[in-house]
């Protein structure tokens, strides 16, 4: 007598069966699970999804991993994993989502509230050490009378909070008066690597991508238009000497 087989699911009904078994390991509160499966079974799936995913998001983010008790940060995740749907398959790029949803998404009143600003920190050193070199090969240096352009591995980075001071022994309530300027970049050995810098740098960086200005004379005295300054010739040493530290630390490179 012939056996009978089971008849394939169709299509729809596999991707039904699927959604059903993702929303509830996402939410088992909101979401009953598919029909049929052992509540054990459930439980091992659950556990390790979620884990997974603390753990990624941990190994992404130790400084603000180091802060928060267990209890806040797997609320935090918990929250994450539930509401934000990522679009990346690579999972590296799954801090960058995290990092996202703090800034965009998320409103707890009772956040610390340099969280955002420390997850997109601790994020830009991932983002960096998979960035595409470019033309990272180019020359490095050169007069600094030539007028240079900021490396594509050179991120400015402006945050309220001076991030890349907080840890378990400084967290600050309060934003100090300044903001935190920072220059996060790869270096030629692949490390990234950062410099504290000022709004004055800031915006001589920007000066220097701005093609109306053909040279660095011209881009000094457009700087020195802007802050005032009532030493245009200090302000002029003042530049060349920050843009050779910075070319030969690789953050800018010779057009």
């Amino acid at each position: 007598m012939p056996v009978e087989l089971p008849r394939p699911l169709q299509t729809s009904s596999l991707r039904e069966q699927q959604l059903l078994f993702a929303n509830h390991l996402r939410n088992p509160v909101r979401h009953e699970p598919p029909p049929g499966i052992d509540e054990r079974r459930l439980a091992v799936y659950r556990e390790l999804f979620f884990n997974n995913i603390s753990n990624l998001l941990a190994t992404g983010f130790p400084v603000l991993r180091s802060i928060l008790p267990d209890t806040q940060w797997q609320a935090l995740v918990r929250d994450f994993y539930t509401e934000h749907r990522c679009e990346t398959p690579l999972f590296p790029f799954v801090a960058g989502e995290f990092a996202s949803y703090l800034q965009h998404e998320r409103a707890q009143a009772d956040d610390l509230p340099f969280l955002a600003e420390l997850a997109w920190y601790e994020w830009s050193e991932i983002a960096l050490r998979h960035a595409d070199d470019g033309d990272s090969d180019g020359e490095m240096a050169g007069p600094v009378g030539d007028k240079p352009r900021l490396s594509p591995l050179c991120w400015p980075l402006a945050f309220r909070f001076p991030v890349h001071r907080i840890g378990a022994d400084y967290q600050p309530a309060e934003p100090p008066a300044q903001p935190t300027c920072l220059l996060v970049y790869r270096d030629a050995a692949q490390a990234v690597r950062f410099i504290e810098s000022n709004p004055a740098t800031f915006r001589l960086l920007a000066l220097l991508a701005d093609d109306a200005l053909p040279d660095m004379a011209a881009v000094t005295a457009q700087l020195a238009a802007e802050l005032q300054h009532p030493q245009p010739q200090a302000l002029r040493a003042l530049v060349q000497d920050t843009v050779a530290q910075l070319q030969s630390a690789g953050v800018l490179r010779v057009s």
